[in-house]
């Protein structure tokens, strides 16, 4: 009988069969047993009560007792690249009940690390009982948490920076008060509560280009923190080997509460969670930009993508007059399961006008094309440039006309929704607009500015 439980373990270690309850960079991890301080390569560990159930990891339970949890990957992340987790949470339904779930980046150690019970949310102090993390607190660390429950009327000592609704902060060193938010907190789905007991999308992503770790509920971005969480002796001493996972807790009252489907990618170019737009809106854009060497002029194309298009081929096309348009270039792809961002350069473009577009071949042969997007090169609307970028109340446009012209300046949401738009006559030389951004929400834009020639897109934040 041994013999024959070795077998099944490594059948379910390396079969798809299993269930794939965490993923890193595609590899599904596995659930490391043993002794308490085991964890081993490509594995996760979980915390009592935490256990796997499928796809999820219930993290609370249905218990009138207090209680925390926690799980944990084994391997760090290197936070000089880029990375993008997503998954989804169930934070019960118990409405009245608390407290929470976090995901936690820390360099305390694994597996054997976990925070205090009930408001602690697994990562700080709360009810001190079953810690595992000497006087409770995770540190050195930086916490994304979701916090459903509000101590403005039970409060704890030391203070927690809490609002009334069902929000997210951005904590250091597992302290939760508001000097050590990184980022206070904000209401999730636009208020009130997500007991509700739905799962509720979350995907948070670091890009180390940006210096943005950017967290998004239920496909809405709802804060950026803007800081080098990379940088040696600011929020860690080695952010090239940093741990994450999850922790959870809850207080007397029952509270089921898990995380389901988790993926992380890390060292991927585009780590943006904004929602891909299908092709056919305004999901292909286009840019004029000149080689560093040669000065010469190039196109630079970007398009987006929606989960389960199954796109199994790209193809790059190209027309000097918008109706006879030939294959430039191709991107083959096997399937197109997430949301995901394509770049291709056009180096040889024509000297005016230049209309591009992507058609697309999906698994069943059918075939789609994209937006119609126009490049005049050298003629018209010369170099467009953002500032500050990232943004907080006022973005001013800086572009350059080679002559008088009528110009439009259009803004456009992550969703693709054009939220702004002004035609203007300009004169030729350098030209300057100012857009007031201190009613926009969180989260990336997009500015288009066009004239009879063409146009440009830059994109920018607002933080």
């Amino acid at each position: 009988m041994p013999h024959l439980l070795t077998i099944c373990t490594l059948i379910c270690l390396c079969m798809p069969i299993c269930a794939q309850t965490i993923l890193t960079n595609g590899i599904t991890l596995a659930q490391t047993g043993g002794s308490p301080s085991s964890c081993l390569s490509n594995g996760y560990k979980t915390l009592s009560p935490a256990s796997v159930n499928g796809n999820c990891i219930d993290l609370t339970t249905g218990g009138n007792n207090f209680e925390s949890s926690a799980v944990w990957a084994c391997d760090p992340i290197n936070l000089g690249q880029n990375f993008k987790i997503s998954f989804t949470g169930n934070f019960g339904s118990t409405v009245g009940a608390g407290d929470g779930i976090a995901f936690v980046l820390q360099t305390e150690g694994v597996p054997q690390v976990k925070g205090g019970q009930g408001g602690g949310i697994g990562y700080s102090y709360g009810n001190g009982a079953a810690c595992l993390s000497g006087t409770c607190p995770i540190s050195p660390s930086l916490i994304i948490e979701f916090d459903t429950y509000d101590h403005a009327s039970a409060p704890l000592t030391p203070p927690i920076n809490d609002i009334a609704c069902s929000h997210m902060s951005i904590q250091k060193n597992g302290l939760m008060d508001a000097f050590n938010s990184a980022l206070s907190p904000l209401c999730l789905n636009g208020g009130g509560t997500v007991i509700d007991g739905l799962d509720h999308n979350i995907c948070i992503s670091w890009d180390r280009t940006l210096l943005e770790l950017e967290v998004y509920f239920d496909g809405t971005s709802i804060g950026i923190l803007n800081d080098n969480i990379a940088a040696p002796f600011s929020y860690f001493f080695n952010p090239a080997a940093v741990y994450w996972g999850f922790t959870s807790a809850k207080g007397p009252a029952p509270q089921e509460q898990k995380i389901c489907n988790v993926e992380m990618q890390t060292n991927i170019p585009s780590p943006s969670c904004a929602i891909a737009l299908p092709i056919g809106s305004i999901s292909l854009v286009s840019s004029q930009e000149y080689d560093n060497y040669t000065s010469e002029p190039n196109v630079e194309l970007s398009w987006t993508t929606i989960s389960g298009n199954h796109v199994q081929l790209f193809e790059l096309q190209k027309s000097i007059d918008g109706l006879n348009f030939e294959t430039f270039g191709s991107i083959d792809v096997t399937s197109i399961e997430k949301n995901q961002i394509y770049d291709f350069v056009d180096d040889s473009p024509e000297y005016g006008m230049n209309y591009y577009r992507v058609k697309s071949l999906d698994n069943q042969n059918k075939i789609k094309f994209s937006n119609i997007t126009v490049v005049n090169i050298n003629d018209g609307l010369g170099s467009v440039h953002l500032f500050p970028n990232p943004v907080r109340d006022e973005l001013t446009v800086g572009f350059n006309l080679y002559e008088k012209s009528k110009i439009s300046i259009l803004i456009f949401d992550a969703l693709g929704q054009l939220i702004f738009e002004r035609a203007e006559i300009r004169s030729d030389g350098e030209n300057r607009f100012v857009l007031n951004t201190s009613s926009y929400q969180p989260g990336i834009y997009y500015a288009v500015i066009k004239d009879y020639s063409g146009l440009f897109t830059e994109r920018f934040a607002v933080k």
